[in-house]
């Protein structure tokens, strides 16, 4: 062991004179000594105390902090450079490793990570710029984005902005914005990026620092190695300037050479090859290792606060003071500095601390010595790109491939977790030692934290598993106790190291407090008991007040009162006994979880459901609690509740920890510096240093200055942009023309929210807001604004820290068109007067001849309705007549007939006499309701053959009145199936036989239908009605389309001349019409062409046939029917229809399968379609014939029977068109069943 710890201290020591050796070359000459005594003191200090103890000496002065450092001449002298070396080496060994190269301490540095999530969507940052209005910038090597204080934008061509890969930032002195990327060199003015092309070439600057404003409006540039100006070119571009002549360059090579550029105070720094070079005043400067500064290649540079100058390299580090003339070395112990990079930058932090890149992370220069931070700290193991710190003081941190890390707390937050040794994760509970050391429990035992190491230690207890501890407590006497969650109590001893389990509960423990009087308690699964540290003995707290249900917090008052938060209830313990305190006004469902009390008196509750209750403590029997009235309280989940010694009220929840401060809440979450928002059951510990510890489920948090975190954010909201019509009203023009429908679209940010908490933002704008309205995002839109002025005010909502930023206002004016000033209203006015009294003389002129028309229109209309009332005169009298002549002919019909004289058929006069004032009255109606001007047409799929033969049957009726033989003649080609208007159609074709029959007597009426093809699935119907009657004259035809209008020769018939108006108005809404013409050989033809669309069967409504009006009753029992038909439907009804009366019916789907069928079974009659698929029903015909002659075979088709020439003389028994009367179908089913007889159907 011991060779062990001396070999590791032998190499300890040979790293630390490496170090030595290599921070300053010149260790132990004269000329140097000054600057290795800077180097070395800040990390020698521990040893010269012990050197001087074993070589006293007269010359040999310790180093004391504040004073100057040391002589090494004098300690050379005095001892020798290798007696030191060996002397600190030995320090080195006995003091363990303090003289190591410093880090900084083990604890997990407070970083939050900006990556896609929050709209970083390049993780390789390149570099990083704040401005001076506060944005934030990152160069990424997919572009450019921006931070507005709540997440990144990328800036693309919608600002003007060329993406490419960023590798260079400054901004000038006039605040515009320069960005050099792999596209070329890019200046940000007014809010739009353009080109900086001297001459029309782009311009590429190198990557890193290159980049660098001049005490005017130039810009300095490193481009292709070299050192440039940009300066004005006195118009709108920018002229390309060399500050060295040819032979300067040729005589000193570095510089073609230089890396990186800075420019303060009116001097130009840049690294010129292996050497550090200055330009002031035209004049160049060297710098080399007679002015301390060593070969390296200088990357990076930092005007400090206190005006000193850094600049940073690949392997060193250097300061010169203000006024020095020679750079003091400012180097890292052992590698730390070694970094090759293409740009390492190096930042001041608020405290004045100097950081930059190291080769494992970070480095921080705190004025003595240099503290290192790497993986361990928290920090991703990848390279750091680049660094900035804000207008807040806190540091950014670009990475190559992990995005943007933000050192969220500064130096008020320290994290531990299981990379700075803890042995578990899940905290829950923290407690301070005498000694100084923390305390830790958790899911896997504990941890011990000791300020004098750097990492945090296992619990040195000796116990056996299950290991899961819930609270942690150190008595006064200096031991520390374990509540275990199986119900064991531990006591570890220090000073002894011993481990004694002092007692075990019967219950799983919840957690456990340790009040003023010394006594311990713990809250359990099964009740509240109480603890005797110096006995162990364990009580079961009131057994008759607090069942056996879970306790789970437990708070002390000012006044020594314990407060027990469990689930039956809330109980105080007082005067020696506990009491139930009744919570008013009413108990919260499944009773309370913590309970915490403030030095103020005041009460604080939480239950299973998020909120937090509030009361004043006391000793009633109740206490009244009212909710917080807090947004984020009332949805917090809380975990815990404590109060510091500061008497804050401490609330950790499950986004975070709200701390009451002085009657005002803030958030503490990840932003902060938290490791985690969500927190653990009891996990908090607040420490005499005002310092406090909080547990969660991945670690803990040290909050090391609660002041600092808690103070007011100053957050200020701003105004990215408000454009309205192409116009910027945030630059200096504030007043814009008014545009119809243009829009007003305003964008915010917030500025000094670096930490990125949540905020947002609310608004009002003057005349149309009446109060304030909460934005929904950054970017607010104003549809449509009337001309006028306005104000626009904006304010940012801290929702962590429930502020209200100062409003910003805009105020803007949309200035009205010409169309709408004052002169053109008063214009405007004068016209529209103007204009009235033209409109009122003109309203006169045409009043009056408004008037004179209406004395000529009253008075002709006074003549027609004169002409008209004689006519309806005269028609009154023509139908009173007519109606009365049918009613005394049917009288006397009747009475004859009653009379018993039956020489004529007195019901067919009779009927005659009904018909004729039926056909009148029906004509008058339509006309009086106006419903042939209004009537719809109501198409539908039906059979055009059937309805035929129905209308000749009705024609021929009408035709023998007189004698006239009436007759058909439908073309073979007509389709079965048509859409049309069925009813209107009959009423056109009735109307025109019925005329025809008026005036035929003794003659001839023939009604004729044809087709032709029309458009696809559309035929033409040719329909014409001829008669051999009186005819009429040419002149005539067109008046006889008129209502009441007669030919000239029908005086002697009767009628009343409006059928064939009718007719006329029902084709013209059908989209026909009517033609009349002379039939050959005499008399008249009336004929119209209908535009029909074909239908198909199954497109018919399907309905069993009417069965009404039966001759007499059919029975069909005993009798067998087959159905033979290829659609399904019209099978179907057929075979309801029949087995409704008795018969037994059986349907096939062709005449194959019928005949298969007859050929099995005996039938008494088949009813068959025409046309089928396969065998049709001819074949089937031709085949029953043969194989069952006396077998009858109803037709019952869409189509007249049409024999195929290869039928031969085979007839139906009977034909039927579809779609017969139920009645007249099963009375011609009955006759051919009957008549068929016995012989088939047995």
């Amino acid at each position: 062991m011991r060779a062990k710890t001396h070999a590791a201290a032998t190499a300890r020591a040979t790293a630390y004179f490496a170090w030595a050796d290599r921070a300053n070359p010149a260790f132990g000459d004269a000329a140097a000594d000054d600057t290795a005594a800077a180097t070395i003191t800040a990390y020698t200090a521990p040893a010269f105390h012990f050197i001087a103890a074993i070589n006293p000496g007269p010359s040999f002065v310790t180093p004391i902090r504040g004073e100057s450092p040391i002589r090494l001449r004098t300690l050379f002298e005095s001892i020798g450079r290798r007696r030191l070396c060996q002397l600190l080496a030995l320090a080195w060994c006995v003091l363990g490793g303090s003289l190591s190269p410093p880090s900084a301490l083990a604890a997990q540095l407070p970083l939050t990570l900006y990556d896609q999530s929050s709209g970083l969507t390049s993780l390789s940052v390149v570099r990083i710029h704040q401005d001076h209005e506060g944005f934030l910038w990152a160069g990424t090597e997919k572009g450019l984005y921006r931070f507005d204080g709540m997440a990144f934008s990328q800036v693309g061509a919608e600002q003007g902005f060329q993406v490419s890969e960023v590798i260079s930032f400054d901004e000038d002195s006039r605040g515009r914005l320069w960005v050099g990327s792999r596209a070329g060199l890019q200046l940000r003015e007014n809010g739009r990026f353009s080109w900086v092309r001297p001459d029309g070439k782009p311009l590429l600057a190198d990557r890193g620092q290159t980049l660098s404003a001049d005490d005017a409006s130039g810009m300095w540039l490193v481009s292709g190695n070299r050192l440039w100006l940009l300066v004005p070119d006195g118009g709108s571009g920018w002229k390309l300037t060399t500050p060295f002549t040819e032979q300067q360059r040729q005589a000193f090579p570095g510089l073609d050479q230089v890396s990186a550029v800075f420019h303060r105070g009116g001097t130009t720094w840049f690294g010129c090859g292996a050497e550090l070079c200055s330009l002031r005043g035209g004049q160049l400067r060297r710098y080399g290792p007679d002015a301390g500064v060593p070969v390296d290649k200088w990357l990076g540079f930092l005007a400090a606060g206190d005006g000193s100058l850094w600049v940073r390299g690949i392997h060193a580090v250097r300061m010169l003071a203000p006024g020095a003339e020679r750079f003091d070395a400012r180097d890292m112990p052992g590698n730390s500095a070694d970094v090759a990079a293409s740009s390492i930058d190096i930042v001041e932090d608020r405290q004045g601390r100097v950081l930059t890149r190291s080769s494992t992370g970070l480095a921080r220069w705190d004025g003595r010595r240099w503290e290192l931070f790497g993986t361990d700290d928290g920090l991703p193991q990848v390279g750091v790109s680049s660094l900035a710190v804000d207008q807040d003081g806190t540091l950014w941190i670009g990475t190559y491939g992990r995005g943007l890390l933000h050192w969220s707390g500064r130096d008020a937050v320290e994290n531990w977790t299981s990379a700075q040794g803890l042995g578990g994760s899940l905290i829950w509970s923290i407690a301070r030692a005498p000694t100084g050391a923390v305390w830790v429990a958790d899911d896997w035992g504990g941890s011990v934290i000791d300020p004098a190491q750097e990492r945090a230690q296992p619990w040195p207890l000796t116990v056996a598993p299950p290991h899961q501890t819930r609270t942690v407590l150190a008595a006064a006497d200096g031991s520390i106790w374990y509540f275990l969650f199986d119900g064991r109590v531990l006591r570890y001893a220090p000073d002894t190291r011993q481990t004694r389990v002092v007692a075990t509960l019967p219950f799983l423990v919840r957690g456990a407090f340790l009040d003023s009087r010394g006594r311990f308690w713990a809250y359990t699964l099964g009740g509240l008991y109480g603890l005797d540290a110096a006995s162990g003995q364990v009580e079961r707290a009131a057994p008759d007040l607090i069942p056996t249900s879970m306790c789970s917090d437990l708070a002390e008052d000012i006044a020594g009162r314990l407060w027990a938060a469990c689930r039956a209830g809330l109980f105080r313990y007082s005067a020696g006994h506990w009491t139930h305190v009744k919570v008013a006004p009413e108990e919260a469902l499944g009773g309370y979880e913590n309970v915490a009390a403030t030095p103020d008196g005041r009460l604080w509750l939480s239950s299973l459901q998020p909120g937090l209750l509030a009361g004043a403590a006391g000793d009633g029997d109740s206490v009244a609690m009212a909710p917080v009235d807090d947004p984020l309280i009332a949805d917090s989940r809380v975990y815990f509740l404590r109060a510091d010694r500061h008497g804050r009220l401490w609330v950790g929840g499950n986004a975070g920890v709200d701390v009451l401060t002085d009657r005002r809440w803030a958030r503490l979450t990840t932003r902060d510096g938290l490791l985690w928002d969500e927190t653990n059951h009891g996990a908090f510990h607040a420490d005499a240093d005002g310092s406090v510890w909080i547990g969660t489920p991945v670690g803990l948090s040290h909050l090391l200055k609660p002041d600092e975190l808690l103070a007011p954010r100053d957050i200020r909201p701003w105004l990215v942009s408000a454009a309205y019509d192409g116009h910027d009203l945030t630059g200096g023009n504030h007043q814009v023309d008014f545009g119809v429908g243009r829009a007003l679209v305003l964008r915010f940010a917030v500025l000094g929210n670096s930490s990125g908490s949540p905020v947002r933002f609310r608004y009002r704008l003057s005349d149309i807001d009446a109060d304030w309205v909460d934005a929904p995002s950054h970017e607010l839109r104003y549809a449509a604004l009337p001309p006028g002025s306005y104000r626009f005010e904006l304010q940012a909502v801290d929702e962590n820290q429930r502020r209200l930023s100062a409003p910003i206002s805009l105020v803007f004016t949309l200035a009205p068109p010409w169309w709408r000033s004052v002169p053109a209203y008063a214009g405007a006015a004068l016209l529209l007067l103007g204009m009235l009294v033209l409109a009122w003389r003109l309203r006169v002129r045409v009043l009056v001849r408004h008037a004179q028309r209406l004395e000529r229109a009253v008075a002709l209309r006074t003549e027609q309705l004169q002409r008209a009332v004689r006519a309806r005169s005269l028609l009154l009298a023509r139908i009173s007549h007519d109606l009365r002549s049918p009613l005394a002919g049917m009288v006397e019909s009747l009475r004859q007939w009653r009379s018993g004289n039956r020489q004529r058929d007195y019901p067919a006069l009779i009927e005659s006499g009904v018909r004729q004032q039926l056909d009148l009255i029906d004509e008058l109606l339509e006309f009086s309701r106006d419903e042939l001007t209004e009537l719809e047409l109501v198409e539908a799929p039906g059979h055009l053959h059937f309805f035929l033969h129905g209308v000749a049957e009705q024609g021929a009726l009408l035709a023998e009145r007189h004698g006239n033989r009436f007759t058909t003649r439908f073309a073979e080609d007509l389709p079965a199936l048509v859409r049309l208007d069925f009813r209107r159609l009959r009423q056109v074709l009735a109307n025109l036989i019925g005329n025809a029959a008026k005036f035929t007597i003794d003659g001839h009426i023939q009604l004729s239908v044809a087709a032709a093809p029309g458009a696809p699935g559309r035929v033409w119907l040719l329909v014409t009605v001829e008669d051999s009657g009186i005819g009429i004259e040419p002149a005539e035809r067109e008046r006889l389309a008129q209502p009441f209008a007669r030919g000239g020769n029908a005086a002697a018939y009767d009628g009343h001349g409006l059928g064939l108006a009718i007719v006329t108005q029902i084709l013209e809404r059908m989209g026909s019409r009517l033609g009349i013409d002379a039939a050959p050989g005499g008399g008249s033809r009336f004929g119209f062409v209908l535009d029909a669309a074909l239908a198909k069967e199954d497109e018919l409504e399907q309905a069993m046939p009417d069965i009404d009006g039966t001759g007499h009753p059919v029975e069909g029992a005993g009798r067998r029917v087959l159905v033979v038909d290829d659609q399904a439907q019209s099978r179907e009804m057929l075979c309801d229809l029949l087995d409704g009366f008795g018969f037994e019916s059986l349907s096939v789907a062709s005449g194959d399968e019928a005949l298969a069928v007859l050929r099995e079974q005996a039938m008494d009659l088949v009813v068959t379609d025409q046309f089928m698929p396969g065998m049709d029903g001819w074949a089937l015909l031709r085949a029953v014939r043969r194989e069952l002659p006396a077998l009858p075979v109803l037709l019952y088709s869409s189509l007249p029977p049409r024999p195929a020439p290869q039928a031969g003389d085979v007839a139906f028994d009977d034909a039927l068109l579809k779609p017969a009367s139920g009645r007249e179908l099963l009375e011609r089913v009955d006759r051919l069943a009957t008549k068929a007889g016995v012989g088939s159907g047995q």
